[in-house]
């Protein structure tokens, strides 16, 4: 097997309600061993290419112009019998290898992860990681035949179609989101209005996801915090081993914080999330929009003001619209992108292409009390 430096790979069945089938659950531990694979079966997650290289998911990493030229090679090689690809097989027909005391410490230790992330009210996680104990001492064809027993009742709970229902709405919205966007070209250069907490968060999950920023603020304190909750969040991706010191040195410079306009003349998008204050966001709006380019969007991430009274205050209305992150910015996955009576349609096409490039999901909703989330919470 032999994968690309972009590639993702994983069985997220779990996160569905679902567990892995067509022999998922049997083939993977008896490829990775049980501790690597219940890591990733029970989580539903997916690796990079280089953790797949290092547990053994994949054989090796090559560029996706070489791709075939290697698949070849492997062939050639399996065909002058330089590579044994029986024996390689071979473990994945056989029980797994494990003593008794192997087999007790990493299935004792993976239910107890399980019932601590997933609780009760999801039973799949805990079901194949019960399937994939239950088949480790038999070959592939029973082992086959105990995850099939375990995947029919599975897929017909409730829990499954609800989270099946959960992912195709959010593949819908996704898909509804690359249309309107398909046209317009994705922001190069970003700038966040307001650090702290929240300004902080935006700019991370924009440089992290390769769109620099700049973030202003009018003092130092302010600005010290956004960057501080910049890096504990990419302190927490070397934690855990997603990325290196490398990388995130690469991240981190990419955010600019700054008490000044400097740069702004380069800015595509610019999000506004100072204090929640009408006069305050207006007067800072203004003044953005004297030192951006005529074709630059703002935004403002209010949860209670109407976009289209923050307007008034623009001379460029149409270049304006709201952009509403949840807290934490990093964590929740829903945007909501506000149109107000003068947002053109590019104006929204651009924040949907940024917020997707931050791997966000982008709903459009329209300008009204409490927008979309807000309104659907409370009376």
């Amino acid at each position: 097997r032999l994968a690309t430096p972009d590639l993702r790979i994983g069985l997220p069945e779990t996160k569905l309600g679902i567990m892995p089938g067509f022999g998922g659950s049997v083939r993977m531990p008896r490829m990775l061993g049980a501790d690597s694979a219940l890591e990733i079966i029970a989580a539903g997650k997916d690796v990079g290419a280089d953790q797949a290289l290092k547990i053994g998911l994949v054989d090796g990493v090559v560029k996706a112009e070489k791709l075939v030229e290697g698949a070849k090679a492997i062939l050639r090689q399996a065909i002058n019998g330089d590579l044994d690809w029986k024996a390689k097989r071979q473990p994945k027909l056989e029980p797994l290898k494990l003593s008794k005391i192997e087999a007790t410490m990493s299935f004792t230790i993976a239910k107890g992860m399980v019932a601590q992330t997933a609780g009760k009210h999801y039973p799949a996680p805990i079901t194949a990681v019960k399937t994939i104990e239950a088949a480790a001492r038999f070959g592939r064809e029973e082992a086959l035949n105990l995850e099939n027993k375990s995947f029919v009742p599975l897929a017909h709970t409730n829990e499954a179609r609800a989270l099946v229902g959960i992912f195709l709405n959010d593949q819908y919205v996704k898909g509804k989101a690359k249309k309107l966007t398909k046209d317009i070209e994705t922001p190069k250069q970003a700038a966040v209005l307001g650090a702290g907490i929240m300004g902080g968060g935006i700019a991370y999950q924009s440089a992290w996801k390769g769109v620099p920023v700049i973030m202003k603020d009018i003092n130092d304190k302010s600005l010290t915090l956004g960057m501080t909750e910049a890096a504990k969040l990419l302190n927490k991706q070397l934690e855990r081993g997603k990325i290196d010191g490398l990388k995130l040195a690469g991240v981190i410079s990419t955010i600019h914080p700054t008490l000044d306009y400097a740069g702004f003349d380069r800015v595509d998008v610019v999000v506004e999330a100072v204090v929640e204050n009408p006069k305050v966001k207006k007067a800072v709006l203004a003044e953005t929009e004297q030192k951006v380019r005529p074709d630059t969007v703002l935004a403002s991430n209010t949860s209670t003001i109407p976009i289209s009274e923050l307007a008034n205050a623009l001379e460029r209305p149409e270049n304006f619209c709201g952009m509403h992150f949840f807290n934490p910015v990093h964590r929740m996955p829903l945007v909501e992108i506000i149109r107000g009576e003068k947002s053109s349609d590019e104006t929204i096409a651009k924040v949907v292409a940024w917020a997707s490039k931050m791997g966000k999901t982008p709903i459009v909703v329209n300008d009204c009390p409490g927008f979309f989330v807000n309104r659907v919470l409370f009376p």
